[in-house]
């Protein structure tokens, strides 16, 4: 299928999402962290069933405290959503709430894991997702990296998350911050798309079969009774 990782500006959500939906012929349509938000959302569920798509978007929840959410939207009706678990310091400090689950959203393409920005560092919540064997990972992040070291920081690790799950990882920023990104990379680790400093939607197209043959098959080789210290709570004060 063609996916469209979108890299838009931000602040201008429905121009952006209209834009997009209109110049653009995909089957899924990407949107990154907190492009939408209550004040929008009516709106942009109207385009969005106008232009009889389908989007999976970042949400900004402004009732939940702005919790940070990821929407599957079928034609204008909401199908199913995730809220954003594991959170930043910074977040944190902010009063920010996480989520209570980690889990898998539902969409006609499958099962869809979508960790959401800072969550694509732990190898845990991707690993999660992966026992509902999803066909795809989707990593929307709310701005572009901060500076070299980081863009390539965050890219290896959606490189370890495709490689370690045996599944398409693919991701995307708003048009923000020093290195604005879209990324794509197959069940092998193997780039098939990298676009930064780049404003646009980008297709890239996804053949979600590989996400299903699982040729290594790491999943059975875990020893999930040496993991448990992973479970604990060790109040560390980081």
């Amino acid at each position: 299928m063609n996916v469209l990782l979108a890299v838009p500006q931000e602040n201008n959500s429905v121009q952006e999402l209209n834009s997009f939906l209109s110049q653009n012929n995909a089957d899924l349509y990407i949107f990154p962290e907190g492009f939408l938000d209550n004040n929008v959302l009516q709106e942009a569920i109207d385009i969005i069933k106008e232009k009889e798509k389908y989007v999976i978007t970042g949400f900004k929840d402004l009732d939940s405290n702005g919790q940070q959410k990821a929407l599957v939207i079928d034609n204008g009706k909401i199908v199913d959503k995730y809220t954003k678990c594991i959170l930043t310091k910074g977040e944190k400090q902010k009063g920010k709430r996480n989520g209570e689950k980690i889990a898998c959203v539902n969409t006609k393409f499958g099962k869809v894991g979508i960790p959401i920005c800072y969550e694509i560092h732990f190898p845990e919540v991707a690993r999660i997702m992966c026992l509902d064997n999803p066909v795809l990972l989707i990593n929307i992040i709310g701005t572009g990296m901060y500076h070299n070291l980081q863009f390539e920081q965050w890219t290896s690790l959606a490189k370890a998350r495709a490689i370690e799950n045996e599944i398409h990882v693919i991701g995307c920023s708003h048009f923000a911050g020093k290195i604005p990104l879209a990324y794509a990379f197959d069940p092998s680790g193997r780039c098939v798309l990298l676009k930064r400093n780049e404003y646009g939607g980008f297709i890239v197209k996804i053949d979600l079969g590989k996400s299903v043959e699982k040729n290594i098959n790491y999943l059975p080789d875990r020893l999930p009774n040496l993991f448990s210290r992973l479970a604990e709570n060790d109040n560390m004060d980081l």
